[in-house]
C-alpha cells in the first residue's frame, strides 16, 4: 500500500469522508423537501390545517427511502448522485407506502383536534397512527435496501421486526428523540439534523436488515 493510500484510509480521511457525505445528505434532504418546508414555514399553526401539513408530509417518505439509500452505500460513490438516484428509484414504492400512513395519522391528528370523544380514545388513535407511520418508515428502509414486491413489504417488515426486536425498539427511540427535538427546539432543528437522523436510522435497522437479507434474500 502507497502512503497516498495509506493517508486516504487514514482516520482524519475517513472523518472528513463522512463530515462530506453527511453535509451532502443533508443539502439532498433539504432539497428535496423544499416545497413541502415553505409550506410549512407559510402555513399558520391551527388544526384546521392538518390536511394541508399532511399533503405537505407526504414529501418527506421519498427524502427518507433516498437518505438511507445514500448512506448504506460504499464511501467511494457520490453521495449526491446515490442519493437522487435512490429517490428516483424509489420513488414510486415509496408512495404507496408513505401515501396511507400519512393519510391515516392526518386523519387521526384531525379527529383529535375536533373530534369530541373520550381522551383514552384520542390516546389510542394516537398510538395506532404512530404505529402505521414507524411500520411505514421501517417499509421505506427495506424499499431502500433490497428489491421486494410492495405486496410483500408489510410481511418482510414483520419477519424483520420478529427476528430483530432490538433493532424495532431502537427504531421507536430514535422517534422518541426526534419528536423531542422538534418539541422542545424547533422542527427547523430537526430538519437541519435530518442527515444524521438518517444516518442512526440506517445503522439501527442493520441487524434487521442483515437478518432478513440471511433468510429471505441468501436463502
Amino acid at each position: 500500500m502507497s502512503i497516498m493510500d495509506s493517508e486516504r484510509e487514514g482516520p482524519l480521511a475517513r472523518v472528513t469522508n463522512a463530515v462530506y457525505r453527511m453535509i451532502v445528505i443533508e443539502v439532498a434532504f433539504v432539497v428535496a423537501t423544499l416545497p413541502a418546508l415553505i409550506g410549512i414555514i407559510l402555513l399558520d399553526q391551527d388544526p384546521s390545517n392538518i390536511p394541508l401539513y399532511g399533503l405537505f408530509a407526504l414529501a418527506f417518505g421519498p427524502a427518507i427511502t433516498a437518505g438511507v439509500y445514500a448512506w448504506r452505500a460504499d464511501a467511494d460513490i457520490i453521495p449526491w448522485l446515490r442519493y437522487w438516484k435512490g429517490w428516483v428509484e424509489g420513488f414510486r414504492q415509496t408512495m404507496v407506502v408513505w401515501a396511507p400512513a400519512v393519510i391515516f395519522a392526518t386523519l387521526a391528528a384531525f379527529n383529535a383536534a375536533f373530534a369530541q370523544v373520550p381522551g383514552a380514545i384520542l390516546l389510542g388513535g394516537a398510538v395506532v397512527a404512530g404505529a402505521v407511520v414507524l411500520v411505514a418508515v421501517a417499509m421505506l428502509v427495506i424499499i431502500a435496501t433490497f428489491d421486494f414486491r410492495t405486496r410483500d413489504l408489510f410481511s418482510v417488515v414483520m419477519y424483520g421486526v420478529a427476528s430483530a426486536p432490538l433493532a424495532a425498539l431502537g427504531v421507536l427511540g430514535l422517534f422518541v428523540v426526534v419528536g423531542a427535538v422538534v418539541v422542545l427546539w424547533s422542527d427547523w432543528v430537526g430538519v437541519l439534523l435530518a442527515s444524521v437522523f438518517l444516518w442512526l436510522l440506517a445503522r439501527t435497522v442493520r441487524p434487521m436488515l442483515v437478518q432478513i437479507r440471511q433468510d429471505l434474500v441468501a436463502g
